[in-house]
């Protein structure tokens, strides 16, 4: 991997009303960029007509208070996530990272489609995805098949995340950096061809 695809990874994590895309909403955006934790953003999104599911519903109680008081309209949202992804990465496009990142792409697509757009501005199509390389190390003999949800992840390569911050947007983004900084040292042990002699993975420490 080449050190410029690996500065413009961006580790993103959605909280949502609900698992469908059509029906439901994103409530929550929570990014970090791959190499640079310490400029993580989040963004509380207010969707027109929310409609929940009752696990959403109860997760959400853990951001309520902050969420009535900082809530956007999906076309504030957009703009300000578009604004803060140009400024970190000096307006080139990112390549999203997350686990089941195809769940989070679909809503922010959805976020867009709210907010009059086709998609947000310099998020690339492209994608990288925790859970994909957990079961290419799973199929390998690498890994145990425990590890192969979020939590068994986390367990299996001693993250820790706070309870009160698990299922949240950025409490759940900076653990799953973690998880993909462990997945990427795992596999160039493994003998995966990764990284050029430029390119440092960043150390893995526990969220």
């Amino acid at each position: 991997m080449s050190n410029r695809k690996v500065n413009n990874l961006l580790v993103v994590d959605l909280e949502t009303t609900g698992a469908n895309p059509i029906r439901h909403d994103v409530v929550a955006v929570g990014m970090v960029p791959f190499t640079a934790p310490e400029r993580a953003a989040l963004w509380y999104v207010q969707p027109p007509h929310p409609h929940w599911s009752a696990y959403a519903r109860t997760n959400f109680e853990k951001y309520r208070r902050t969420w009535l008081k900082e809530a956007l309209p999906p076309v504030k949202a957009c703009a300000a996530i578009e604004h803060w992804i140009g400024e970190q990465f000096n307006g080139s496009a990112v390549t999203p990272l997350g686990h089941n990142i195809g769940f989070d792409v679909g809503f922010l697509r959805k976020l867009a489609f709210l907010a009059g757009k086709d998609e947000i501005d310099l998020i690339s199509h492209r994608a990288l995805d925790t859970h994909t390389m957990l079961w290419l190390l799973h199929m390998r003999g690498d890994l145990p098949e425990s590890a192969l949800t979020s939590d068994g992840a986390f367990s299996h390569f001693g993250i820790q995340i706070d309870e009160r911050r698990r299922h949240t947007a950025l409490g759940d983004a900076l653990a799953t950096r973690q998880l993909a900084i462990h997945l990427l040292q795992a596999m160039e042990l493994k003998g995966y061809s990764l990284t050029d002699q430029s390119c440092d993975i960043p150390q893995a420490r526990h969220a």
